[in-house]
């Protein structure tokens, strides 16, 4: 999955890191920003399209596993070159775990829903994540929410109801588990926040990934020896079958998906650390652009209306609270990122 909700605001110290780094003026340092971001997201759609290409033949946690194999090392190397290996001693390691399991059923359920709905809905549904941090912002981190940014909550939301129709068409399983994703990746946000006063984005990454492959390698193991058969439903299928040796060219694949899941981190981290958040964080959409792009260009898949508008109204939503909330968040707290792993 492919999408980053940023943390905004930017303190005075990250201003200053910025000029000690000769990144020139903001103007250009933003454009630079947008550049790395767009690059980084555009890297990561493939990412979806292989997955979406394997989800009938190779089970999602042999996918995860040998991701995470291929991306641990290459994010040792980000960790030294951002901050040095001694920024992987934590001092919240229970944090770390919870906010690492968030991630993993975040981007677990984003796979499977892309097993079985379209790639641009599965991303669009996955934008209510900034709806859903603004939203838990209050009971998680004690934050005010005002009534424009409610406004903008929902506003996103209705465009969640026009697409996926409840009542009108029958409801998606692909569909709830991308809204699900979206839910679980705003906790992981929201702790992210917390643990992000302290911790490099490198080295959450590190520890998401870490945990990612331990899963991986567990589950498929515990599925080896139950001999579960997940029949016929292709979600089950994705997530219950059985682990399988890959040929050449899928081996090839899903060792591409790890060295994307590290290069577009790198991008990203570039990306709002050269760039304001505020001015940055709306090209996240973009994302959606290469989604539909691409879905069309591999499946010929086009979005139908319905898709059209809920999108556009979910994006409208979404712009309006993430710069809302760029007004309102002056706190230290919200100024660190990134810290999606994907």
């Amino acid at each position: 999955m492919n999408v980053r909700v940023p943390l905004f605001g930017e303190c005075a110290m990250e201003r200053a890191a910025n000029t000690s780094l000769g990144l020139g003026s903001q103007a250009d340092s933003n454009a630079r920003g947008i550049s790395f971001l767009c690059a980084g997201l555009f890297i990561f759609s493939f990412q979806d399209v292989i997955i979406k290409q394997l989800s009938s033949s190779y089970p999602v946690h042999e996918i995860v596993f040998i991701r995470g194999l291929v991306a641990l090392p290459l994010l040792l190397l980000l960790v030294h070159y951002e901050s040095g290996f001694h920024k992987l001693k934590t001092g919240r390691p229970g944090l770390q775990l919870i906010r690492s399991l968030a991630m993993f059923c975040s981007y677990l359920f984003y796979y499977l829903a892309i097993a079985t709905i379209p790639i641009t809905t599965a991303i669009t549904l996955f934008f209510t994540a900034p709806l859903f941090i603004t939203a838990l912002s209050i009971p998680i981190l004690g934050e005010s929410v005002g009534f424009r940014r409610w406004i903008g909550i929902a506003v996103g939301f209705i465009g969640v109801l026009i697409m996926i129709r409840p009542g009108l068409i029958p409801l998606e399983t692909g569909s709830l588990l991308a809204l699900t994703s979206g839910f679980t990746y705003s906790i992981a946000a929201l702790l992210a926040r917390r643990l992000g006063i302290a911790e490099s984005a490198s080295a959450m990454a590190f520890y998401s990934m870490l945990l990612f492959t331990y899963l991986g390698g567990m589950v498929g193991f515990i599925i080896h020896l139950t001999g579960y058969d997940p029949g016929d439903d292709p979600t089950m299928a994705f997530m219950l079958m059985e682990w399988r040796m890959p040929g050449a060219l899928e081996a090839g694949m899903l060792v591409t998906i790890g060295f994307i899941a590290a290069l577009g981190f790198y991008l990203l981290t570039q990306a709002y650390r050269v760039g304001t958040a505020s001015t940055v964080a709306p090209f996240e959409y973009t994302a959606m652009l290469w989604a539909m792009i691409l879905s069309y260009a591999v499946w010929g898949a086009t979005p139908d209306m319905y898709t059209f508008i809920g999108a556009a109204l979910i994006v409208a939503g979404g712009v309006y609270v993430l710069r809302r909330e760029s007004i309102n968040t002056t706190r230290p707290l919200a100024t660190k990122g990134p810290y999606r792993n994907r």
